[in-house]
């Protein structure tokens, strides 16, 4: 029975999740304070900017640092480093260990970001009320383990949590500006307030999610001239505006420049010579990291746990990218392929006449550049995919806002998303069990205990 505007029932497997997810980043639910690769990187960049200074400590970013004269920089942006600070105030012997409580709250809040678009979209639809209960809540369970994140919770170093914070403000700040159009009365300044910090920290947490949103800001303006014009934009615009002028301000303060990263003060002479070689992102790119990420990674299967063989593999071109191999482990059409399915059909109703409006083909035009951006990159991660789930979610939401498609499609999905499940859990283990160079040694001894493996050498 068709029950439009019924919130879906998702609470309780959000919560189900959370702990799932608590057990997955703590190895067991015990190892909190853990220092991770660099992590005491956000600690010395907070305490550089207490004190007025751009800087981090030599010691603390280490082979990740720029030097810019005698002075010591790094790329990374700066709102772990805020994390930090009430952490540190609040219990100075958790310096340099608190990555794994930092990133499990920014998963958090991409778990419930999530929850709260998808529940919108289903609120719209005219799916029956059990199947818009049981298709949101199989997405829940595709998007914790079926996606990018759980690899970056499973390896909170310097780069992925830098990374989940700007995904979990990202999709933050997109249920905010989905939520912002519905609304009406303050609920409208409200939903628009919140849009705006949440691109604000997306920006400081990760450029290039957060970069999009400044450009979807006036695309939602327009609806509001007619609405307490001045109250709601200020709302909109005062949080980000206050946001990209501290970033552009802290860029400039640490580079003498306003253009984001500039590799030619890197202490890699292979990444800065390559960067200023051949440029760190070119068009030329796109076909082959679409390909690499969507395409060629099939599952390797190996006879011992986790059974499925995550590795690097080599992927050679000497122009277009710093490493002669990908570290991405696993297809986004296998460890993820729930979401590719339901963003190939959203996109097809998103353009289909009568199937969007104006707004929301902007703010998928500007998604879409976004992850274009990151298949024009250097490098190829299997991090990097994050980059591509904003507009891959944003086109799942019209998947499911179309009850009828949905519906036709529903066990396909819960059957991707079992798949996906499986996939990317097993594949993501054996990443950081045997590939991935930055997980803590005590952690890995953990994983290898719980898979069996303590009698391999």
């Amino acid at each position: 029975m068709c029950q439009p505007n019924r919130v879906p029932k998702l609470l309780p497997v959000v919560l189900v999740l959370g702990a799932l997810l608590w057990m997955f980043t703590m190895t067991g639910g015990r190892d909190i304070f853990v220092n991770e690769m660099l992590s005491e990187a956000y600690d010395s960049h907070a305490e550089h900017l207490l004190r007025g200074d751009p800087g981090v400590d030599p010691d603390a970013s280490r082979h990740e640092s720029l030097i810019v004269g005698d002075k010591v920089r790094m790329y990374f942006g700066p709102f772990p480093a805020f994390v930090r600070i009430p952490l540190n105030f609040i219990y100075p012997s958790g310096r340099g260990c608190w990555s794994r409580l930092s990133g499990l709250c920014a998963g958090m809040i991409a778990l419930a970001a999530f929850a709260g678009l998808i529940r919108t979209a289903l609120r719209s639809s005219d799916l029956p009320s059990r199947w818009q209960d049981a298709l949101g809540n199989v997405s829940l369970v595709g998007f914790a383990l079926g996606s990018p994140l759980l690899l970056l919770l499973g390896n909170l170093s310097i780069y992925d949590e830098a990374i989940v914070w700007g995904f979990a403000w990202a999709l933050a700040a997109l249920y905010f500006a989905w939520r912002s159009r519905e609304a009406e009365g303050t609920a409208i300044t409200w939903s628009l307030l919140a849009f705006s910090f949440s691109a604000g920290a997306a920006l400081l947490s990760r450029v290039t999610f957060g970069a999009p949103f400044v450009l979807i800001a006036p695309a939602l303006a327009l609806r509001l001239f007619r609405k307490s014009p001045i109250r709601n934009l200020v709302a909109l615009f005062l949080p980000l505006a206050a946001a990209l002028l501290f970033y552009l301000c802290l860029t400039y303060a640490k580079f003498g420049t306003f253009s984001g990263m500039p590799l030619r003060y890197s202490v890699n002479p292979t990444q800065r010579e390559f960067a200023e070689k051949y440029g760190l992102f070119r068009l030329e790119r796109v076909p082959y990291s679409f390909a690499d990420y969507f395409f060629l990674r099939w599952p390797k299967f190996q006879p011992e746990p986790p059974f499925l063989k995550a590795e690097r593999e080599m992927y050679d071109h000497p122009t277009l990218y710093v490493m002669a191999f990908t570290e991405t482990y696993s297809s986004l059409l296998w460890c993820s392929s729930w979401i590719v399915l339901g963003a190939v059909i959203g996109v097809a109703m998103l353009l289909r006449p009568g199937g969007s409006d104006a707004v929301e083909r902007t703010i998928a035009a500007i998604l879409f550049v976004q992850a274009i951006a990151i298949l024009s990159f250097m490098g190829l991660c299997q991090r990097y995919t994050a980059e591509l789930f904003p507009f891959l979610v944003f086109a799942f939401l019209f998947f499911l806002r179309q009850g009828k498609t949905a519906f036709h499609l529903r066990y396909l999905l819960i059957g991707l998303v079992a798949v996906s499940v499986v996939i990317n859990s097993l594949t993501t283990v054996s990443w950081l069990v045997d590939a991935d160079m930055n997980v803590p040694d005590a952690t890995r001894a953990k994983w290898k205990e719980f898979l069996g493996r303590n009698s391999r050498p």
